[in-house]
């Protein structure tokens, strides 16, 4: 099947029969009796291979099974779609889809009516007809991001947050945010919330607008995991390093090393290779259990738990330690 090391190049070749350009890793024996696939856009994300990759690979060798990575490899919502709706026609055992969009609802419900098991993990589609959603409580990481930053600007200050503005786990988080630094007081004023396309380079040149716009900004918060790196990257470029209280979200074992150096005061980690494990876990159990409720048919009384809240982990200076120490290398 391949290293970790290797999927990431893997994940950007055009494969199948899709209209998306497709990550075709797939993990599992080549004689697998079972296919399954994970579909998400900006699918070769280092985030993805480094954690959500390792969760299915460990899963597919458990189970037998084979998993297969599909969707764009960049931000195309429109290919995104278009890649659920193929592999659903295929009729694989399960999917599991990164709930990026409230647009994908409509494609997941195709899915049940064809009888296709689907799940969300990441980012939930809580309007859909998944069968169940694996992934982060997005309102509690607002809140651990808005903790953090209170307790290191205990007088209060201007604050911005960064993040995809459309995604609904992204509305959540900043709805956890907002709530929490409401909680704290006026002194805490959020005075700009924009949109950074996912995308570390975009985030940099907002972030560098909202300083120019908002001189006495006293934080930034990020919520994806390109927000961060392009907000230190701007922060570092106008000499704020350290002036600045720096929140994001979890990224590559290098940004982490930002902790150490004063660029960033709290990181907010996913246990994110159980996004995956468990969302796989759940579609073979949904095929396999044989539980019923009263009677019932899997599909009217979904045997497998509806909501599965993988946790978080604050991570700062003080206990970032073990965690540079114990990177697992790809």
């Amino acid at each position: 099947m391949g290293s970790i090391k290797g999927l990431a190049l893997a994940g950007a070749m055009l494969a199948g029969s899709f209209a998306a350009a497709e990550a075709q890793t797939a993990f599992g024996p080549a004689n697998a009796k079972e296919t399954y696939y994970w579909i998400s856009q900006n699918s070769t994300l280092p985030l993805f291979v480094r954690s959500d990759y390792r969760g299915m690979k460990k899963v597919a060798d458990q189970l037998g099974v084979k998993i297969r990575i599909a969707g764009p490899t960049s931000i195309d919502l429109q290919q995104f779609i278009a890649t659920i709706d193929q592999v659903c026609a295929q009729k694989p055992a399960g999917i599991s889809v990164v709930g990026w969009d409230p647009a994908l609802t409509a494609s997941v419900n195709k899915c049940i009516a064809m009888h296709v098991p689907t799940v969300v993990d990441d980012a939930d589609l809580p309007n859909s007809k998944r069968l169940a959603f694996i992934g982060t409580d997005w309102h509690t990481i607002g809140e651990e991001q808005a903790k953090a930053i209170i307790k290191a600007l205990p007088n209060g200050g201007e604050i911005a947050a960064l993040s995809m503005v459309n995604a609904d786990n992204m509305k959540q988080a900043v709805s956890g945010f907002t709530a929490t630094l409401k909680a704290a007081g006026p002194r805490y004023k959020i005075v700009a919330y924009q949109d950074d396309a996912g995308d570390s380079s975009t985030a940099a040149s907002v972030a560098s607008s909202i300083m120019a716009a908002h001189q006495n900004i006293a934080a930034m918060a990020g919520f994806d995991s390109e927000s961060g790196p392009g907000i230190v990257e701007a922060v570092t470029e106008a000499h704020k390093q350290g002036k600045i209280v720096v929140t994001a979200m979890e990224q590559t074992p290098e940004f982490f090393k930002t902790l150490t150096t004063g660029s960033t005061t709290a990181i907010i980690v996913q246990n994110r290779e159980l996004f995956t494990y468990y969302a796989f876990r759940l579609l073979y159990d949904f095929n396999h259990n044989g539980l019923s409720t009263n009677g019932l048919t899997s599909w009217e009384g979904k045997p497998i738990p509806v909501n599965v809240n993988t946790g978080v982990l604050v991570v700062t200076k003080d206990n970032v330690g073990p965690m540079l120490a114990n990177t697992p290398k790809y």
